[in-house]
C-alpha cells in the first residue's frame, strides 16, 4: 500500500467507471496499463434475453486495434441453457445481440463459435478439465478478453464475468461448473474482464426475466473475481452467493489487487431473497433439475425453437410465480414450490443410494489440493504414521464377521481381511493396488495423480481425491452428504506384498474428520490375503447433530458393524470382480450437458408445480389453465409420483 498522499505506482486490478457509457472504457484501459499481444479473442455473453451490449463489445474491439492488436475476433458460445431454450446457433445469437462483424468505428472483426475448433485443454492432471476439450482460439490467443453482463440470478444471486468465461471450454459431464471455471482462471485466464453494468438486469431472476435499471457503470478489471465482486456489490448481493465466485475464492484465494472507483451499492438488494436463492440452489444440486429450472423461467426467446409441450406448460406455470416473487407473499409461494420439488427429488435420491445404486450419477472432480504442499517425508512416512493403529487392535477379538474394531477418540479403528484363492502374482497383475480405493464399494468418482520424487524404486508417491455415497447409506434419507476426501498416499510393491497406505489431508465438504488406512495384498500359501486397516470418523447429517450415538452403544454397535459388514463385503467382491474382469462399479454415467433436456425431469417439476397451483389458484390474477396433475408422473429415475388426497 502506498503511503498517505502518495499515488500508488501499481496499477489497479479493477476500476469502476461511471457516467461515460462505453466511451469510459478508454480511460479505464489507460489506468490498468494493459499490454496486448495478437491474436486477441473477445469472449462475449450473447445469451438472450440479456446479452452484453454490442456497444461495449465494439468499444473493446476498437481499443484492441488502437493499441496495436490488428487480429481481433469475437468469440461466442451456445450454452446448455441457450440450447434448452430452443437456440441452435451461437453465431445467430451474436447477430441478434448486435454483433454483426463491424464496429461503430468501421473496424471489421470475425465472429467465431468457440465450440467449433477444439483442442485438449492445456491443464495439469490435477484439473477437472484434464483430458477434456477447450476452445483452440481461446487457448492460443495472445490476449483474452471476457465481456459479461451484470444480471441477477435465481440460483446464484447474480452473474458477471465468470459465467461468460465458462464458454471457453466445453461442459464436462459430471463436473461442477465452478470447478471448470477455477481451471480456466488458473490455467487459461483472461487478460481483461469487462462487466457491462450500464443497465443491469435485476429482479428475482434478472437473467431470464430482466428488469433493466440505468446505472451507467462499467466494471473493467484484470482480475475476474474482483470484477464479479464489484458486480455483486452493484446488485446488493454477497459475492459468495455465486457458486462460481465462491469456489474461485476458496481454491485460488481472495483477490489481492487494488480497486479504483466507487461501487454504487443499492439501498435494497436487487436480486432474489436469500431464502429463495437457498431453495433454488438446493434444487439445482441435481443437474437435470437445474437445467429444467433455468429453461422454464422466462418468456419465449426470439429466434428460438418452440418449446416442447411439457416444457411450455411448465414455463406457463412457473414464470408467473417467479415474476411475482418480489414481495413477501410471492416469495413464500415460490419458496414453497421449490422446496416441495426438492423434497420429492431428495426422496428419490435417498432411495437410490440405499436401494438402487445404479441410478446414482457418477462424478468428475479436480484433485482439489496441491500435492506439493506436503513434503516427500509426509508421503514416505505414511507406513509409520499408520503403524500405531495396528497396535491399538492388539488383543481385540474379531466379531462374527471377522472384523476387529474399537473406538479411539471417537473414530473407528478397524481391520478386516479376506483370503482369495488366486495366486499372488496373477492377482497383482490384474488388480492394481495403486487404484485400490477406486475399486471399493460405493465409489462415485475422483482423481488420482502420481507425485514424483520417491527414491525407493519399489515405492510410488501419489495423491488422490475420492467421492463415495453417504456412509452409512441410510444417512442419505436424513440429508447425509457424500464422502469427499483428499489423500496423500504411498504405493509399495514388494516381492510378497503390494500395499497402498493413505492419509486424509482435506475433506472439501466436511464429510470426514479421519479416513486413513491401508490396503494390502500379501502372498500366502493358499492364495492372496487382502487386508484393509484404517481409522475413520465421518460426519453425521445436521438432522443427527444433537444425537450422540456413543451414549447408546446398544444402538451404535449393531448399526456400525452392519455398515462395515456391507461395505467391506462389497469391497472384497469388487476386488474379485476386477480380478475376473467383471463389471462392478455402481452408478450410471453422469448426464451429458449437451444431451437434450430430459422430459421426465420436466415432468417431475411440472407435477409439483401443478399440485402447488391447484391449492393456490389465487396467487396470480388469471391463473394458469392447467389443473392439478391427475395421473402418475414418472421421474428420470423411474419413480412414479402419485398425488394423494387432500
Amino acid at each position: 500500500m502506498a503511503p498517505d498522499g502518495v499515488e500508488s505506482r501499481e496499477p489497479p486490478a479493477c476500476t469502476v467507471v461511471g457516467g461515460g457509457g462505453a466511451a469510459g472504457l478508454a480511460a479505464a484501459w489507460e489506468r490498468l496499463r494493459l499490454d496486448v499481444v495478437a491474436p486477441a479473442v473477445v469472449l462475449a455473453r450473447v445469451s438472450p434475453p440479456t446479452p452484453a451490449g454490442a456497444e461495449v463489445v465494439h468499444a473493446v474491439v476498437d481499443l484492441l486495434h488502437r493499441h496495436g492488436c490488428d487480429e481481433v475476433s469475437v468469440g461466442v458460445r451456445l450454452t446448455v441453457g441457450d440450447h434448452d431454450r430452443g437456440h441452435r446457433s451461437a453465431t445467430l445469437l451474436a447477430v441478434d445481440a448486435g454483433l454483426t462483424g463491424r464496429t461503430g468505428e468501421g473496424r471489421p472483426y470475425a465472429v467465431v463459435d468457440l465450440g467449433d475448433d477444439l483442442v485438449t485443454a492445456p491443464v495439469p492432471e490435477t484439473a477437472v478439465l484434464s483430458g477434456h476439450p477447450c476452445s483452440a482460439a481461446w487457448a492460443h490467443a495472445g490476449t483474452r478478453v471476457v465481456v459479461g453482463r451484470a444480471v441477477t440470478d435465481l440460483v446464484d444471486g447474480y452473474a458477471g464475468s465468470l459465467e461468460t468465461l465458462l464458454g471457453a471450454a466445453l461442459e464436462v459431464a459430471g463436473a461442477e461448473p465452478a470447478d471448470v471455471v477455477v481451471d480456466l482462471l488458473a490455467h487459461l485466464p483472461p487478460t481483461l474482464v469487462v462487466v457491462d453494468a450500464l443497465a443491469p438486469c435485476v429482479g428475482v431472476d434478472g437473467a431470464r426475466l430482466p428488469v433493466p435499471v440505468d446505472t451507467g457503470v462499467l466494471v473493467v478489471a484484470t482480475d475476474a473475481v474482483l470484477a464479479d465482486t464489484c458486480a455483486a456489490g452493484l446488485l446488493g448481493q454477497d459475492r459468495g452467493a455465486s457458486r462460481l465466485v465462491a469456489r474461485a475464492v476458496e481454491r485460488l484465494g481472495p483477490s489481492r489487487g487494488r480497486l479504483e472507483g466507487r461501487v454504487p451499492t443499492p439501498a435494497q438488494p436487487r436480486g432474489p431473497h436469500p431464502r429463495l436463492r437457498a431453495a433454488a440452489a438446493a434444487l439445482a444440486a441435481e443437474p437435470r433439475l437445474e437445467r429444467v429450472l433455468r429453461a422454464a423461467v422466462g418468456r419465449d426467446d426470439e429466434g428460438g425453437e418452440q418449446a416442447d409441450p411439457v416444457l411450455a406448460t411448465l414455463r406457463g406455470l412457473l414464470t408467473p410465480v417467479v415474476a411475482a416473487a418480489d414481495d413477501p407473499a410471492g416469495q413464500l409461494a415460490l419458496e414453497s414450490l421449490l422446496t416441495l420439488t426438492h423434497g420429492v427429488a431428495g426422496s428419490a435420491r435417498a432411495w437410490a443410494v440405499a436401494a438402487d445404486k445404479d441410478a446414482v450419477d457418477r462424478r468428475e472432480v479436480p484433485l482439489g489440493f496441491d500435492p506439493t504442499d506436503w513434503p516427500g517425508e509426509a508421503y514416505d512416512g505414511l507406513p509409520a504414521f499408520l503403524a500405531p493403529f495396528e497396535g491399538l487392535l492388539d488383543g481385540t477379538r474379531p466379531n462374527a464377521d471377522g472384523m476387529r474394531w474399537r473406538l479411539v477418540d471417537g473414530a473407528t479403528v478397524f481391520e478386516v481381511s479376506r483370503e482369495v484363492p488366486a495366486g499372488f502374482d496373477a492377482w497383482v497383475a490384474r488388480v492394481d493396488v495403486a487404484a485400490g480405493i477406486s475399486l471399493m464399494a460405493d465409489y462415485l468418482g475422483g482423481r488420482r495423480v502420481t507425485v514424483p520424487g520417491s527414491a525407493d524404486p519399489e515405492a510410488t508417491r501419489q495423491a488422490e481425491r475420492n467421492l463415495y455415497l453417504p456412509q452409512p447409506n441410510w444417512v442419505a434419507a436424513w440429508g447425509g452428504r457424500a464422502i469427499d476426501v483428499g489423500k496423500i498416499e504411498l504405493v509399495e510393491r514388494r516381492e510378497d506384498e503390494h500395499r497402498l497406505t493413505w492419509r486424509t489431508v482435506v475433506s472439501p465438504n466436511g464429510s470426514a474428520t479421519y479416513d486413513d488406512g491401508l490396503l494390502s495384498f500379501r502372498r500366502t500359501g493358499r492364495g492372496t490375503r487382502v487386508t484393509v486397516r484404517g481409522r475413520q470418523l465421518f460426519s453425521l447429517p445436521p438432522a443427527w447433530a444433537g444425537v450422540d450415538l456413543d451414549l447408546w452403544p446398544e444402538v451404535r454397535t449393531p448399526l456400525l458393524e452392519e455398515a462395515y459388514r456391507r461395505f467391506f463385503t462389497t469391497t472384497f467382491d469388487n476386488l474379485e470382480a476386477c480380478f475376473e474382469g467383471r463389471e462392478f462399479r455402481i452408478g450410471r454415467p453422469p448426464p451429458d450437458p449437451r444431451e437434450p433436456l430430459l422430459t421426465r425431469s420436466v415432468e417431475l417439476l411440472l407435477a409439483a408445480a401443478k399440485d402447488w397451483v391447484a391449492d393456490r389458484t389465487t396467487v396470480h390474477d388469471g391463473g394458469p389453465d392447467g389443473g392439478p396433475a391427475q395421473g402418475p408422473v414418472v421421474d428420470d429415475r423411474g419413480f412414479t409420483h402419485v398425488r394423494g388426497p387432500r
